[in-house]
């Protein structure tokens, strides 16, 4: 009788000791491992920062050339296509009880999430881009998250099939929405240099209040602390 794998199609088994060809296991799984954390770092490292090349100097503001917004008008619809598909599959991969529309949704959150952070703070977009994808595949790894290449199947039917109109609206959403939200971000860049310029022309403080509260309250929590001796001169005396 043909031994199973260790994918049986319905659950992960690492049982490789009772295999024939555990070596072949192995390193088929070495590599599939090696090309997903490959994708996902492609993920997270493309999906983290804003796309739009921009040209930054102390003499003039930020401008972006017309080679660098149609190379960028050009790539974000493929970008977005790769940054869905992967997060989807990933997903298919550990939602048991996720149908191909709620998986679609929260592939789309994930995306949209993280290009509006990669606008705003970038540490903040890196965690969204790289915490979830991890955290899925640890659920798979460790906690034996696994659904099986029938459900997995099944998933890409439903995408292929009778999602596709839905998963190409969402596509196409997601694609207006970061070029948007790019063209926001543009502007405030530019119009915060120009801000900058005009108050230090006028000897004026370089952060307006809502600024200056905002690097107040930044700095709570990593103000080098105060030694005892510091605190209480008598106990330097004593010494």
């Amino acid at each position: 009788m043909e031994q199973p794998g260790p994918f049986d199609g319905a659950t992960l088994d690492w049982d490789f000791v009772s295999q024939d060809a555990a070596w072949a296991d192995v390193i088929a799984l070495s590599f599939g491992m090696a090309l997903l954390m490959w994708l996902l770092w492609l993920v997270y490292r493309t999906m983290q920062v804003p796309r739009l090349p921009v040209n930054r100097s102390d003499d003039r503001a930020p401008n972006a050339t017309w080679s660098g917004v149609a190379r960028y008008l050009i790539t974000t619809p493929f970008m977005v296509m790769f940054w869905m598909t992967v997060i989807m599959l990933l997903l298919a991969t550990a939602a048991q009880a996720r149908t191909a529309p709620e998986i679609i949704v929260t592939a789309t959150a994930v995306v949209g999430g993280t290009r509006l952070l990669a606008h705003m703070k970038e540490e903040m977009a890196h965690e969204l881009a790289k915490t979830i994808p991890i955290i899925i595949l640890g659920f798979i790894l460790v906690g034996g998250g696994f659904t099986g290449s029938d459900q997995i199947i099944t998933v890409i039917d439903g995408f292929l099939g009778t999602y596709l109109p839905q998963f190409d609206t969402y596509v196409t959403a997601l694609i207006i929405f970061d070029v948007v939200v790019t063209g926001i971000w543009f502007a405030l860049v530019r119009w915060r240099w120009i801000r900058r310029r005009r108050r230090e022309s006028r000897g004026e403080p370089v952060e307006n209040l809502f600024g200056r509260i905002g690097s107040r309250l930044r700095s709570i929590g990593y103000t080098q602390p105060v030694s005892d001796a510091e605190q209480d001169p008598e106990i330097t005396t004593a010494r």
